[in-house]
């Protein structure tokens, strides 16, 4: 006999739990109308999507999807997600559509090997140590104009060694950015903050935004798309095909792009 729940009054609905199959969640998909899965559960996020301290761009691409891997890669504290989770749970997935696909195993197995392995401890002091040398590459550089003056070839060693500070500060606060380096995200994001605004003079914030759906969804075209040159950064012979037929396939060879890319790549790294 089923069950019934009053759900929060921000949800706006009030559900019987009851069985879903996947066919049935895939239907809500919409911002208006909005429901993931995860490990097996079924949730209506519709009208709290908004508030995810992720970001609601990242939630919004999982619904009337599968989240579960997504769910267990971004959350340090699942406890924690999980009972902030239970006001939207609105029933299950049918038994026989529970189970992840192998692929998804894998990658749980993958995980916890790693785990054990201890790939995922990371050292604070060695991150701390990489801003010092950031912070002190760049006063090189200033140094040098200082020192030499303004001239053409001052100006252009000044201008590499502040380009390799500048490289060193964005894959430093890379980390602090996917909250990976403290255990405390407060601490991550105080020094991400400092290395993207102070070192870098961008916003951690807008990095956020288009770093983190990368992640969420690697190699799908629609939120993996961070970089403002696909014709040069996407690999392999099936995405640049689909950018192609949808963008400026008709002036640039993206079906060949598994072919060139490892020429036009590397001035870009410079």
């Amino acid at each position: 006999m089923a069950t019934t729940t009053t759900a929060p009054v921000e949800n706006a609905y009030y559900y019987s739990k009851k069985n879903y199959t996947r066919a049935e969640v895939s239907l809500h998909e919409k911002r208006e109308d909005l429901w993931i899965i995860v490990y097996g559960r079924v949730y209506d996020i519709t009208h709290w999507a908004p508030k995810h301290p992720g970001g609601k761009r990242i939630i919004q691409h999982y619904g009337g999807e599968d989240a579960s891997i997504a769910f267990e890669t971004f959350h340090q504290n699942k406890k924690f997600a999980r009972g902030y989770m239970a006001k939207y749970y609105i029933g299950d997935i049918v038994e026989e559509e529970k189970e992840l696909k192998e692929i998804e195993k894998d990658f749980l197995r993958l995980k916890e090997d790693m785990i054990k392995k201890g790939y995922f401890r990371p050292n604070p002091l060695f991150f701390i140590l990489s801003i010092i040398h950031v912070i002190l590459i760049e006063a090189f550089g200033v140094f040098i104009l200082y020192y030499f003056g303004v001239g053409w070839i001052p100006w252009i060693i000044s201008a590499f060694v502040l380009s390799m500070a500048q490289l060193q500060a964005g894959w430093t606060q890379h980390d602090y950015g996917h909250r990976s380096v403290f255990n405390s995200t407060t601490l991550n994001r105080i020094f991400q903050d400092f290395t993207t605004t102070f070192l870098k003079g961008s916003m951690a914030s807008w990095w956020n935004g288009r770093h983190f759906p990368h992640h969420s969804k690697p190699n799908d075209n629609d939120p993996d798309t961070p970089f403002p040159f696909p014709f040069t950064f996407m690999l392999g012979t099936k995405i640049p095909a689909e950018w192609g037929k949808n963008h400026w396939g008709r002036w640039i060879p993206f079906h060949r792009q598994h072919q060139y890319f490892f020429l036009t790549l590397p001035p870009f790294c410079l």
